[in-house]
């Protein structure tokens, strides 16, 4: 039962390692995508370069760089409206 219990932690640390390291990669990313200012969108191709960096899709990386796309997203997933802010 030990050896179990052994893995259970080791398991648990690479997750919050894990979830520590995509915490750093939503920083980076909220920085490379900082909006222009007279235009209040990224730099163009930025959102696809990133996505390609990290792997993620497109989506999962606008929705990092601005959560409450992901909450209106959410939302309208599961029935509700929300309006844009």
């Amino acid at each position: 039962m030990s050896e179990v219990d052994d893995e259970e932690r080791a398991l648990a640390a690479v997750v919050s390692e894990l979830r520590a390291a995509e915490g750093r990669v939503a920083e980076a990313l909220r920085s490379y995508l900082a909006r222009d200012p007279l235009t209040g969108r990224p730099e163009y191709g930025r959102i696809g370069r990133a996505a390609q960096i990290t792997g993620w899709g497109e989506q999962r990386v606008k929705e990092t760089v601005t959560p409450a796309l992901a909450e209106r997203r959410r939302a309208k997933r599961n029935g509700g409206t929300a309006g844009r802010s």
